[in-house]
């Protein structure tokens, strides 16, 4: 087994009245032949101090922030716009987040 990075993202998300920006890594799990890609990252709230975000067994990379932006608006959150790291190192163009 073996675990590697895989890409770096960010989502902002919107909850009362305040803008967050979420940095998340995805991390690459290759065990027998298969890969899996999970990711983590935490925010501090006012309300509920520290939340955690885990996402485990995603196909994809647009599953991890299909599986965030669930886990966000389950929070409160509301997903507006999320990049993805390119190769050489620059973030690419803000995308809109598509509804899940």
């Amino acid at each position: 087994m073996s675990i590697s990075e895989f890409n770096r993202f960010q989502l902002e998300a919107s909850k009362l009245g305040r803008n967050v920006v979420f940095q998340v890594t995805v991390f690459e799990k290759k065990e027998r032949n298969k890969s899996r890609l999970y990711a983590e990252t935490q925010c501090f709230d006012p309300l509920q101090y520290m939340i955690q975000f885990v996402i485990r067994d995603a196909p994809d990379l647009d599953g991890v922030i299909e599986a965030f932006a669930k886990q966000l608006v389950h929070r409160g959150f509301a997903p507006m716009k999320y990049r993805v790291k390119s190769a050489n190192g620059s973030w690419d163009a803000w995308i809109a987040v598509p509804e899940y």
